[in-house]
């Protein structure tokens, strides 16, 4: 698996967390993944995130969202 692969893997998992910790359909999880660029987000922090596991980078996430004033 080639580093692309890996983090579209690492995006698609944080993706399901998220869904899954802020209970939201499929649609809005889209919706605040889009607006505050999450994907580009852990795209950018993956040498970080490729060896923490899924809980510690949600957690990581959702600081980035608190320090940007994002609303959920």
């Amino acid at each position: 698996m080639n580093q692309q692969e890996d983090i579209f893997l690492l995006q698609v998992r944080l993706y399901r967390l998220a869904q899954l910790k802020w209970n939201v359909d499929s649609r809005r999880c889209s919706e605040i993944f889009n607006k505050y660029k999450i994907y580009d987000y852990i795209e950018t922090c993956y040498e970080f995130f490729h060896v923490q596991g899924d809980e510690a980078n949600f957690d990581d996430i959702m600081k980035y969202l608190n320090n940007i004033g994002a609303e959920l």
